[in-house]
Parts: C-alpha cells; structure tokens; sequence
C-alpha cells in the first residue's frame, strides 16, 4: 500500500513538474503582448527549416507605419491593441511551417520555409502585408494600419538568421521609404 502512495505521489510529482517545464519553455518562446513567438521561438524555427528544409527559405521583417501616431493620439494601451490585431492577423495568415514572431516594439517577423523563389516569398510577404491592412477599426475606433515588408531568400543549406534578418530589414526600410514617398505625392496633389 505504501508503495502505491509513493508511486502515485512519484507520478503526480513528475507530471507536474514536466507540466510546469513546459510552461516555463513556451514562455521564454512566446511574446506575452501578442501571443506570437519572439525571437528565441524564430531562431529555434529558422534552425529546424535548415535541418530538414530543401530548397529555399525566406525571412520577412516588417513594421507598423506610423505607429508612434497610434500611442500619441490615443495612449499605449490603444497601440497595444494595434500590435494585438497585427498579431492575430499575422498568426491567422500563416499557413502550416510559417512562424510569425514579434520581434520587439512594433517589428514583426515571419520565416517562410520552403518557398519555391524569391518571386514566391515576395508575393506571400504582399499576403501578409495586405491582411495586416484590412485592419479598420480596433475598439469601435476607425484605423488604418499598414506595415512595411522586406523579404530576403537564401537556400536552406547555407542560410544563415542574423544575414536574412538584416538583408530583410535593408529591404523593409526601402519599402517604408517608397510607401511615404507615395503617401506624400498623394498628399501633395490633394
């Protein structure tokens, strides 16, 4: 009878432990605001899509457009939210082995394994950029949110994090500055 107790508490013991390993693992994987995985959660990503991954790879790094606007007029609880929303519509685009991460403020991520070409990994960047703007309201207050996207493609054998994140980011602030350059024309002749 004693060595059933003993048992039962063993296993009881060890489940919870296991139970609370686990916790502990997804959050230091998981970005508490949004939900999404943080950085660690990419690299951990990024490195089994070069261990079983064939062909090419993707990483897209993007942020909000004018986010700062959002905290100013209407407080950071409010921008909060806008990073919330993003997120959800970031980890709803994705499709099975895409990991949308945030990566801090208002940056996000997405690793695109697997693609075809770089043609493929900027039209699914266009995807996720498109969702994100379909973003209209965030409680009962009307918004546009739109983010800026770079992607970057290397082969899964070779690629390495730290040169797609700032090959992507490169590219990310070339859009931003096409997108304000557009904004600013459309401005000017109104």
């Amino acid at each position: 009878m004693l060595a059933k107790v003993a048992l039962g508490v063993t296993s009881a013991t060890t489940v919870a432990a296991g139970t609370c390993a686990y916790r502990l693992f997804r959050q230091t994987r998981t970005d508490p605001l949004t939900g999404l995985g943080n950085r660690a959660a990419l690299v951990a990503a990024f490195n089994r899509a070069r261990r079983f991954g064939r062909g090419q790879l993707a990483v897209a790094v993007g942020d909000m457009n004018g986010f700062k606007a959002f905290n100013d007029t209407h407080g950071h609880r409010f921008g909060d939210r806008v990073l919330v929303e993003v997120g959800a519509v970031l980890g709803h685009m994705a499709f099975r082995g895409e990991v949308p991460v945030r990566l801090h403020g208002d940056e996000f991520a997405v690793l695109i394994p697997w693609v075809v070409s770089a043609d493929d990994a900027e039209r699914r960047t266009r995807e996720f950029q498109a969702a994100v703007s379909t973003i209209d309201e965030i409680d009962g207050q009307p918004v546009e949110v739109s983010m800026a996207l770079g992607v970057m493609t290397a082969p899964a054998d070779t690629a390495q994090l730290p040169a797609l994140l700032g090959s992507a980011d490169d590219r990310m602030y070339g859009d931003k500055h096409a997108t304000n350059h557009q904004a600013a024309i459309v401005g000017a002749l109104r």
